[in-house]
């Protein structure tokens, strides 16, 4: 198909367009092929006329309207204006003689205005004008005959037309005669516009009808005068609008019509049946269904789109609008992927959508790379417009919270932007918010709620927050007593840093004791403020601003949980069973070592802003990307707070390093599945991973070949420097310019090596020997239900999980080609596909990795990979 255009040069009040600028082109043709059809019919018509002398206009009436339909903003009034020009453009103009009267708009109509009087006015006018001494040069006598006939004409015609409401003033045998005029208001009005015809000198007058469906209380009016009055070959009728709103307008004045209040429920059915059959067969004949004409939708013209914009910096001054949809997404949400709505933001419906984002965000202005904060404010502020407009709840947050953060002069924390922030959601109080908070959260609270302390999340909750928000948030971080660490454990933890960092006590209960409970969004502000600091400052950082905005989050509440949106209520708790878990817990002693822990994060920020400021050119871009890991992590988060919450197997030993370590593969993860260009994997990770795995960084990216995908790429993603990447590559999309290999791969790496996680005290990356503070219920004992006797005893002796997995057999999987799992590896020995070298080998390294070791710790589909290889090489199952 021909490329159309919009010109941004081009002044919007001039809606006559050229044929580059014409969208409707498929509509313009059958336009083209009906006005020929009606054209060449009118003057067959006006021919046989002429022969018979007769001037008898009754019999003759045909419905030959064409309705230009389509949904609102799909450009139906700019093609009826532009109707004229598609006809005088088109070889079929010479085929029939046709005058295009200008628009009318029934939406102007007064309360007591007749259609009727306004296409007679309508006419007149333009006959008027046809008879302005300067636009008649020269007066014949057939001419004043024509205007005598046409005046006369109009006179008996006004005679016959009656106002509605107009008291009339004939009686008795008057009265009668003026009935008769009334009768012969078709014959006379036909003869009006034969009249008119003749000094307008064609064989038909077009007559554009505008948006009759948004007259809601004259459409059905107007659709009769066209069914009365303009059924006849002389005027061929244009009307656009909204099929399935005429039908509606339609149906209601049938039913209306059709109403009793005393018919029985089966009487009201058949009427609203025949009033459907009525409404369709109604409509068939004013508006035949053969000339009717839908407008494309914007979906499918949009790939011809090429935009003109002559302050663009290219020689041709256009881009098409798929280059300008990419332009876009670019500019508002940088390198990230798009997956699951990462780079989500209103998309126009209409053309007239289309037009009005274009013009306010023009491509000049998408395309140009300068991050200076007028330039940047200007452009979100465009953004947050248009998003307000389409009640686009997401990209109003984004936009609102990257006007904060270019704006904020001062040291700030993450949880201070609106994206992150549900009170300040609900505070903005706008009409359109459609996301209940609370409501939705009480649903997830359901599973945190079901045992003895029933209803103390959806307690919090109900006394939390007011109004409706902008966006969908994940799930809360939920209160739960089997996410504890009692005091008894958390003198066992090596580090006290960490019990600062993911452990929560300063919150009230009813027992009036203090306990520490797990919760993980204190260490995400942490990491997403360090990166708000790595993003925004240049040079390197010094004093103590953001160093106190630091130790401020590590002395609040985390600030995605419960406890957070509301601080004053109580939780119900069940008593701890022995004095060790009473009294209060303080972290004033650990006031040096969070000192110490703030001082390495703005080393971190010193250290690694340089990777993050090469990914991340624009600030701002940081603000959606962490909104989708923000969104994506904590989803995931509950489901394995909720496993915690039960006590399954799988978490039922876990030590305080344990869920770290969790909650470290889930974020990586998903800052991994947002940055990586494609090929990602969306599983969630590490819920039900045996901890002897998760404490081994090698085994476990070995293990999870999620997290392989979508992180480990970062170990052997390549590292020549972006700039080699030519223009012309980059111009062109090419995927390695989009990739930003070493970019994207050093900003994760950075991640990966941020002090809540490299910062414990702990080889976090191999810690298979470290003890750690173990997770229980309130009273000590084992997450999810009863006491155990042995837990105390246990949680101290413990330094490897069971359901560990052999590390050979994993590594032997990786590099064997054509064996990608245990199963196939277990077919490959018992079948001997596998060479008999090969299965040697792994028989003896996997005895040398257990030696000394208990073989039934292990997992038990490993451990018959054992058992058949030492049925192939003589020994017994335990070697």
């Amino acid at each position: 198909m021909e490329p159309i255009e919009l010109d941004l040069g081009k002044a919007e009040y001039d809606e006559h367009f050229s044929s580059q600028e014409l969208w409707q082109r498929r509509a313009a043709t059958a336009l083209v092929r009906h006005l020929e059809h009606f054209g060449l019919q009118a003057k067959k018509y006006n021919a046989s006329r002429e022969r018979v002398h007769s001037s008898n206009n009754i019999g003759h009436n045909i419905h030959n309207s064409i309705l230009i339909s389509g949904s609102r903003g799909t450009g139906k009034s700019v093609f009826l204006k532009n109707a004229k020009s598609i006809w005088e453009k088109s070889p079929s103009r010479d085929k029939a003689k046709l005058f295009f009267a200008p628009l009318i708009d029934p939406t102007l109509l007064q309360d007591h205005d007749s259609f009727t009087n306004v296409i007679v006015a309508h006419i007149y006018n333009q006959v008027i004008d046809a008879l302005n001494p300067c636009t008649c040069q020269q007066k014949t006598s057939e001419q004043e005959k024509n205007k005598q006939s046409f005046y006369e004409v109009l006179r008996k015609l006004a005679d016959a037309i009656e106002q509605p409401g107009e008291k009339s003033e004939h009686t008795g045998l008057d009265k009668i005669i003026q009935y008769s005029s009334g009768i012969r208001i078709d014959a006379l009005f036909y003869d009006f516009v034969t009249a008119a015809k003749l000094i307008l000198k064609c064989d038909a007058i077009v007559l554009s009808i505008d948006d009759v469906d948004m007259a809601l209380d004259q459409a059905y009016p107007v659709l009769e005068e066209i069914r009365r009055r303009l059924s006849c070959p002389d005027i061929i009728p244009l009307v656009s609008g909204d099929l399935g709103l005429y039908q509606h307008l339609v149906k209601i004045k049938l039913i209306n019509s059709l109403k009793n209040e005393k018919a029985d429920k089966l009487e009201k059915e058949d009427g609203d049946r025949i009033s459907r059959e009525l409404t369709e067969a109604y409509l068939t004949k004013v508006l035949p269904n053969n000339y009717r004409i839908a407008l494309q939708p914007i979906e499918d013209l949009v790939p011809q789109l090429w935009i003109i914009d002559t302050t663009l910096s290219t020689d041709s001054k256009k881009v098409s609008y798929s280059d300008y949809q990419y332009s876009l997404r670019q500019s508002f949400f940088g390198p990230i992927n798009g997956e699951e709505k990462s780079a989500d933001y209103p998309q126009p419906n209409s053309a007239r959508e289309v037009g009005q984002l274009v013009r306010l965000l023009p491509p000049s202005a998408v395309s140009c790379t300068e991050v200076q904060s007028t330039n940047l404010i200007l452009k979100w502020e465009s953004m947050r417009l248009w998003s307000e407009a389409k009640q686009h709840g997401a990209g109003y947050v984004l936009a609102q919270s990257a006007i904060q953060l270019i704006q904020k002069s001062e040291a700030y924390r993450l949880s201070q932007l609106i994206a992150f922030n549900v009170r300040q959601q609900a505070d903005e109080r706008l009409p359109w918010a459609g996301n209940d908070f609370i409501a939705e959260q009480k649903n997830l609270a359901e599973p945190f709620d079901k045992d003895k302390n029933a209803g103390t999340n959806k307690y919090l909750l109900s006394h939390s927050l007011r109004g409706n928000i902008l966006r969908s948030m994940p799930p809360l971080e939920m209160h739960t007593d089997n996410m504890s660490i009692t005091g008894n454990e958390a003198e066992k933890e090596t580090n006290q840093l960490s019990l600062a960092i993911y452990t929560h006590w300063a919150y009230y209960n009813t027992q009036g004791n203090q306990q520490r409970k797990i919760f993980f969004s204190r260490a995400f502000e942490l990491l997403g403020t360090s990166l708000l600091m790595a993003t925004t400052q240049s040079g390197p950082i010094t004093g103590d601003t953001w160093k106190n905005q630091f130790l401020e989050v590590l002395n609040s509440s985390p600030f995605y949980s419960i406890h957070k949106l509301n601080p004053t209520k109580p939780v119900e708790e069940t008593s701890p069973s022995d004095e060790g878990n009473t009294g209060q817990v303080s972290d004033e002693g650990n006031s040096v070592t969070m000192n110490s822990f703030a001082n390495d994060l703005v080393q971190w920020v010193n250290e690694y802003k340089d990777d993050v400021q090469a990914y991340l050119a624009d600030p701002t871009h940081l603000i959606s990307l962490l909104s989708a890991v923000f969104n994506k992590a904590f989803s995931q988060l509950d489901l394995l707070r909720r496993q915690y919450h039960k006590g399954t197997k799988e978490v039922k030993e876990d030590q305080l390093l344990d869920a770290i370590l969790r909650f470290r593969y889930i974020l990586t993860n998903a800052f991994g599945f947002f940055i990586k260009q494609q090929g990602v994997v969306p599983a969630n990770l590490a819920l039900t991973t045996s901890q002897g795995t998760l404490r081994k960084m090698g085994t476990y990216a070995n293990y999870s070949s999620t997290y392989k995908i979508n992180v480990s790429w970062i170990n052997t993603a390549s590292h020549r420097n972006s700039k080699e990447i030519s223009t012309e590559e980059d111009t062109k999309h090419k995927t390695d310019s989009r990739d930003q290999v070493p970019y994207n791969a050093h900003f994760l790496k950075a991640i990966l090596n941020h002090p809540i996680f490299v910062g414990l005290g702990v080889d976090i990356d191999n810690c298979s020997d470290v003890t750690s503070a173990k997770i229980t219920n309130s009273s000590g004992g084992s997450s999810g239900g009863s006491d155990s006797k042995d837990t105390e005893k246990s949680s101290a002796k413990i330094t490897k999980p069971s359901n560990f997995d052999m590390d050979t057999i994993t590594a032997f999987i990786n590099k064997t080609e054509g064996i990608s799992t245990v199963t196939q590896l277990k077919d490959a020995i018992e079948q001997k596909k596998a060479e008999v070298n090969l299965r040697k080998e792994l028989w003896v390294k996997i005895k040398h990795e257990l030696e000394g070791k208990d073989v039934n710790q292990y997992k038990l589909y490993q451990r018959n990979i054992l058992k058949m290889l030492n049925g192939e090489f003589g020994e017994d199952e335990n070697g």
